[in-house]
């Protein structure tokens, strides 16, 4: 489990910090789970982009 120290009272940067932390453990522990062949794994990186792309046409082209 990560941990982070609250310095000087400050409770919002230390839970920013620590949901930082933890969805990068999870992006890891998910990216990690099973083995994806090179081929696969840049597929699915091309199709994340895609929709990355799609997404912020969709919002900037009204």
């Amino acid at each position: 489990m990560p941990k982070v120290e609250v310095k000087n009272g400050d409770l919002e940067l230390a839970l920013k910090s620590f949901k930082r932390i933890t969805s990068e453990t999870e992006k890891s522990r998910k990216r990690h789970e099973f083995y994806l062949r090179p081929g696969l794994r840049l597929k699915e990186k091309q199709k994340a982009a895609a929709k990355k792309r799609n997404k912020y046409n969709k919002r900037n082209n009204k």
